[in-house]
């Protein structure tokens, strides 16, 4: 007998984003999540430098894109030096530290406020829709234990 068919079919890669042995749309999806991961670790780089975007949860949400579709990317987030520390307290305890806290509710109390005094009387209502967003993100972000 030939030994072809003894020999065991090579693996993927964990670098690979499409192992042979998902369906398309399996595969489809983790392509999704690959997107994803990069718009949110976009968004979270911009949010370093705009007041108005926070970055904590950008990371956070690319973090766990890409632990659905690339382990490679995944595991340069959790070894980063600037953000591993905070994406690992997150997952084990999920802890925010109180810095960040702190600056996140400051940074939303100026964006709103700049809101009620910039926008005319016509478009009140949306700085009223995003003060209750940023309020409730507030109370749940208070109720997060402090890394």
């Amino acid at each position: 007998m030939s030994t072809d068919f003894q020999q065991n079919p090579p693996t993927p890669s964990h670098d690979s984003i499409q192992p042979t042995h998902l369906s398309i749309w399996q595969k489809m999806l983790r392509w999704i999540f690959f997107g994803l991961g990069f718009l949110f670790l976009g968004l979270g780089f911009v949010g370093i430098f705009l007041p108005v975007l926070p970055t904590t949860p950008f990371i956070i949400l690319a973090t766990g894109c890409f632990a659905k579709s690339s382990e490679r990317f995944h595991q340069w987030l959790l070894n980063h030096k600037t953000f591993g520390k905070l994406i690992k307290n997150w997952q084990e305890r999920r802890a925010i530290p109180r810095y960040a806290k702190y600056l996140a509710w400051t940074m939303m109390t100026l964006s709103c406020a700049m809101l009620f005094y910039r926008l005319s009387h016509e478009m009140i209502w949306l700085a009223c829709t995003t003060s209750t967003v940023c309020l409730l993100t507030t109370i749940w972000m208070a109720r997060l234990p402090d890394a």
